[in-house]
């Protein structure tokens, strides 16, 4: 017996396209898990190679999690998909990704690996490090992460293997921890991986162009139990929004009255020109504060930092030795010395400038559209017009050649949310590319939603 509404002979494509049409529309949903393979091709009378390569493609895409154990798990979108290395027209535009809009890492990083082998720790490369890492990498990340207020004690730091490591060590520190994790409603899809690993609920909280309601995290808090807040005090992703003081001040001080814990993911913070306190400074006993080099100075270059409270770094390093055993030691050496001698702030100062020209051409290009913007951070959020849909928009776009991430990939649960679509300037490889996307996208936003596949 087949599947009602899928038709015979299929592609591949044309599978993992209606499967994840599926799980978009919620059939799957977050933490569910998809008909095993051999199933779904009886059902379908279809060969398991064609459900198999289909499975893969979604898998390519992140909208689900490979296991053994439970097969083929939903992450419900949670991942962007991470397009292969070619011409950059090859597979169409890409601006889903976060990361550098220039090559400046690829000029630095060339002048340092000859002379890496003149520095004293170089021969340390060779061997196994501490799972929090060396004291000389955690000295450099408390520089990195240093803000207004915060100077946090390298002996609470521990280096993990990006900011996505640094959370799953957070999460397993908290194990044991009932409740769900406050966020907001349209919140970074990396925590919505981690949701189905570490079986917790997501709840979203209503925020303003100032941050999180504290009235509506103060009633969550009293209605529930809550193991943690989760917030993304500066450049806010997807939405754009910087926290403010008084908001931060107002959420720590519910954390504490609740007993509640904060994880603040700040990696976007070195960006921004005038930086506030963060919560870690407002909130050190109780707030977990994530910074990486990832997305900053380049994917390649794989590195994060978690500020842990006091006395719980050896927790959090346990995550570490379990999953990686110890961050690269190449990264840490060379990130340590960039942040030491002050590269780091120069990568930084030219990708704010680059920043700002794409920002420029994005509000000329998208003149007259709502858009969410700095022009120092990465992305914009662009909110649709009546009657685009965020999927519909991002389908319609990805059509025509240009991928952008919906709000439903953001999204908590199913409640209605603002129809936006994130736009990563940044991701485009030139800014040749960046004008065709940003011309293909304007033209999408002016034509009206169209039909991209079904049965009639």
């Amino acid at each position: 017996m087949r599947r009602p509404g899928l038709a015979k002979p299929f592609t591949y494509q044309e599978l993992a396209a209606k499967l994840e049409a599926d799980i978009r529309s919620g059939v799957y949903a977050p933490g569910s898990c998809l008909p095993p393979q051999r199933q779904l091709a009886e059902e379908m009378g279809i060969n398991v190679s064609t459900v198999s390569r289909s499975y893969r493609e979604l898998q390519l895409s992140g909208l689900v999690i490979g296991s053994k154990r439970r097969g083929s798990m939903v992450t419900g979108g949670a991942m962007p998909h991470v397009p292969a290395v070619g011409p950059s027209h090859s597979n169409g535009i890409d601006l889903t990704m976060n990361r550098p809009a220039t090559r400046d890492y690829l000029d630095q990083l060339a002048l340092t690996m000859a002379v890496l082998p003149k520095d004293p720790r170089f021969v340390e490369l060779q061997e196994y490090q501490p799972p929090q890492g060396p004291s000389w990498a955690r000295a450099a990340g408390a520089k990195w992460m240093a803000a207004p207020g915060f100077e946090p004690d390298p002996e609470n730091v521990v280096v993990t293997s990006g900011a996505q490591h640094a959370l799953y060590a957070v999460m397993n520190s908290l194990m044991g921890i009932d409740g769900a994790i406050l966020a907001d409603r349209l919140t970074y899809y990396g925590l919505k991986a981690l949701a189905p690993v570490f079986h917790f609920e997501i709840v979203g909280v209503a925020s303003d162009a100032q941050g999180m309601l504290p009235e509506v995290l103060e009633r969550e808090c009293a209605a529930r139990k809550v193991k943690a807040i989760f917030i993304v005090p500066n450049f806010q992703n997807p939405t754009v929004v910087v926290m403010s003081l008084e908001r931060r001040a107002a959420l720590a001080e519910i954390a504490r009255r609740h007993d509640i814990q904060i994880i603040e993911d700040d990696v976007y913070g070195p960006l921004v020109d005038q930086r506030l306190p963060p919560l870690a400074s407002l909130c050190p006993e109780r707030t977990y504060h994530i910074s990486s080099t990832s997305k900053l100075l380049a994917p390649g270059l794989r590195l994060g930092f978690l500020a842990t409270p006091p006395h719980r770094a050896a927790i959090a390093a346990e995550a570490v030795r379990t999953t990686a055993w110890m961050p690269a030691p190449i990264s840490m050496l060379i990130a340590s010395l960039w942040i030491e001698n002050g590269i780091t702030a120069q990568l930084l100062a030219a990708q704010r400038k680059e920043l700002k020209y794409r920002h420029d051409l994005a509000h000329g290009i998208l003149n007259g559209a709502q858009i969410s913007s700095d022009p120092a951070c990465m992305f914009i959020w662009l909110v649709l017009p009546a009657p685009w849909r965020a999927d519909d928009f991002a389908a319609n776009a990805k059509a025509r050649g240009v991928s952008v991430m919906p709000a439903s990939a953001f999204a908590v649960d199913r409640s209605e949310s603002e129809h936006g679509v994130r736009i990563n300037l940044s991701s485009a490889s030139s800014r040749e590319d960046l004008i065709v996307a940003l011309k293909i996208l304007a033209e999408t936003l002016n034509d009206r939603p169209r039909a991209l596949y079904g049965n009639v």
